[in-house]
């Protein structure tokens, strides 16, 4: 009898446990991520108010130690703030970027990826009537400015005409920038550089580690519609046919009339849009990439709102795992410490 009872004493304990379990919890998706569990776009809100914060008390601080300075330097003339995005614009000199840092369990890429990679965001981060763009084209030079410049397009185009600054053709690239210096200075112009996708293997020795080193490396863009490219690859294969004695005789004239017919300016304007209305992404050599998704002038909720939409696409189309290959992801400023929105809860 009594060997029955602690039989009996079992079952129950083990039903007792089996009740106490909790039930599985579904994976959820949070702010259309799917998989991040553990992520929270109001955490994200949170953390980037409380940067936004900071970086106003410290911009405060900063005017009363200008106005409280000594008599001995009242005088002179106040130094411009180098980190901001725009130091030579006095109404810009407190406007700060805010980035995301991805923090990734396995390299974004076996190689750095020259290409910067476009995520549309909900707030964009440039506009038409700010941001200065260099585009960088084959030869001749003078037949895109014909084209693309103001004067032709017509100075109601409120993209091309509004940030396109500087147009410059390879030889010209190759000619007139060849020093360091030349290169910073040309670096430091602008804020954007964009390229002919069909340069754009002949850039990275060109522009060098001027570019290369702090991630401005031009963004490719397509002039050729569908109907462009296609006539372009048939007038490939024709040219290639010819001898080089009739080759030579092709005038340069009766190329730049067939590549005027081939590009889309439709198509370089939509390109344009995209652009200002993406953060750029460059991936590395490594497992650590920083983006910017914002400025200080940006509410929390609209950086937060980047901030998602940016994770979202590296998660979906970059990102090793997808979710689950995130090791972690931080906001910041140029020159704060780095909150953290994000960490894994397993290294593998």
């Amino acid at each position: 009898m009594s060997s029955k009872k602690v039989k009996t004493g079992k079952k129950s304990t083990s039903k007792a446990v089996a009740a106490a379990k909790p039930a599985p919890v579904e994976e959820e998706t949070v702010s259309g991520i799917s998989g991040a569990t553990d992520y929270s776009l109001e955490q994200t809100k949170k953390a980037l108010m409380a940067l936004l914060k900071h970086m106003e008390k410290v911009a405060a601080e900063g005017e009363v130690a200008a106005d409280e300075g000594d008599d001995a330097l009242s005088g002179k003339k106040r130094k411009l703030n180098l980190l901001s995005d725009d130091p030579s614009d006095p109404a810009q000199s407190d406007k700060k970027a805010i980035y995301l840092v991805v923090s990734t369990k396995k390299f974004l890429s076996d190689r750095l990826v020259m290409k910067p990679k476009r995520i549309t965001v909900p707030h964009p981060i440039y506009n038409s009537d700010t941001t200065s763009i260099c585009l960088l084209t084959k030869d001749p030079q003078r037949l895109y400015k014909d084209i693309f410049l103001p004067s032709d397009i017509g100075d109601d185009d409120p993209v091309i005409s509004g940030s396109l600054a500087r147009i410059i053709g390879v030889s010209k690239l190759r000619s007139k920038f060849k020093t360091f210096e030349a290169r910073r200075q040309l670096r430091d112009g602008y804020d954007l550089f964009l390229a002919d996708d069909r340069i754009v293997a002949m850039l990275p020795p060109l522009l060098g580690k001027t570019f290369i080193g702090v991630k401005k490396m031009p963004i490719p863009i397509r002039f050729l519609g569908p109907t462009g490219k296609k006539n372009e690859e048939t007038q490939k294969a024709v040219k290639q046919q010819l001898s080089k004695k009739k080759r030579a005789e092709i005038s340069p004239e009766e190329e730049i009339e067939q590549e005027k017919k081939n590009i889309s300016v439709k198509r370089v304007k939509a390109e344009f849009e995209r652009t200002l209305k993406s953060a750029i992404v460059v991936l590395p050599a490594g497992a650590l990439t920083t983006v910017k998704i914002g400025f200080s002038t940006f509410t929390a909720e609209q950086l937060a709102e980047n901030v998602d939409a940016v994770v979202e696409e590296l998660a979906k189309s970059v990102i090793k795992g997808g979710w689950d290959g995130i090791r972690s992801l931080h906001v910041k400023s140029t020159d704060s410490i780095s909150l953290p929105i994000f960490l894994t809860k397993s290294l593998e």
